[in-house]
């Protein structure tokens, strides 16, 4: 963590603003994909669920159950009544987990303590949906409820649930489709992001490389003369009016740093004159005899 928090912090500033836009869009869009995901996953499902609602049995009685489990098998064999040729699968559970297989089911849904726990506690009001597999491992979308019988005498088979699936095939490969079209869109949106991040940094450091240009001349020529143009009054604009405002300070410094060195080799220079000056009358008079 530290060696990416280093190596961050060793790139330049237009590199760490492409990266940080790139991220956070990436951020965005994946978080937009995940919600619509599963909002679309949910509105599938409910549509399977009504699909398994409307494909409860009617009209089966208890003479048909009861054949049902006399003759129990966990493969399809001859139509009992049930009624739905070769589209759900139906079956009943009992509440020690026998299972067996109605005539006209598309095949065995493997069942679980949940479909076990519908039989024995016999609730009519209550659905219990589950994702589960059937016996060659094909995904299904079941339902389990209490076994009723039909017509005007219903009633609650005792210790026994009915289970109805639906395979999830057409289901999960519509959600794959929706997850490759995501990622195909969420990758084009990351990639846009990142190059638009690069046109912003561009685009919005201009000033800031123009001002970086400028210190390295002055720095490079100590001409302080430079000025950088000030335009509006963001943080640019501020820091370009105190860079002129420091330059300005620097040069006027140097001016009179120059005059005071100008001033002293002046006052210098005077009283060494005259001392020569006065050497000289010295020399003369000694070598003339004057006094």
């Amino acid at each position: 963590m530290n060696r990416v928090a280093r190596y961050f912090r060793g790139l330049p500033l237009r590199s760490r603003l492409s990266l940080l836009t790139a991220v956070a869009v990436a951020f965005a869009v994946a978080a937009v994909s995940v919600t619509c995901w599963f909002i679309v996953e949910k509105q599938l499902y409910n549509k399977v669920d009504d699909d398994l609602r409307g494909a409860i049995p009617g009209g089966v009685t208890a003479g048909q159950y009861a054949d049902l489990l006399a003759n129990c098998t966990r493969t399809p064999a001859t139509d009992n009544g049930f009624g739905h040729p070769q589209v759900f699968y139906v079956q009943v559970v009992n509440s020690d987990g026998t299972v067996c297989v109605a005539a006209n089911s598309v095949g065995l849904v493997e069942a679980t303590a949940g479909d076990r726990a519908v039989a024995k506690r016999g609730d009519t009001d209550h659905l219990y949906f589950r994702n589960g597999v059937d016996s060659d491992g094909k995904p299904l979308r079941v339902m389990t409820r209490a076994a009723v019988t039909g017509g005007p005498a219903r009633a609650v088979v005792q210790n026994l649930a009915l289970t109805v699936a639906v395979p999830l095939t057409d289901t999960d490969k519509t959600l794959n489709n929706l997850a490759l079209v995501l990622l195909t869109i969420g990758g084009i949106g990351v990639v846009g992001a990142g190059a638009a991040g690069l046109w912003v940094a561009r685009t919005g450091l201009r000033p800031v490389d123009e001002l970086t240009d400028t210190v390295e001349h002055v720095a490079r020529t100590e001409d302080l003369t430079v000025r950088i143009p000030v335009e509006g009054d963001d943080e640019i604009a501020r820091l370009s009016a105190s860079f002129n405002s420091m330059t300005a300070s620097l040069a006027s410094s140097r001016d009179l740093q120059r005059q005071l060195i100008a001033d002293a080799g002046h006052e210098l220079r005077t009283p060494l004159t005259s001392m020569r000056t006065n050497i000289e009358l010295l020399t003369r008079s000694d070598e003339t005899g004057r006094a």
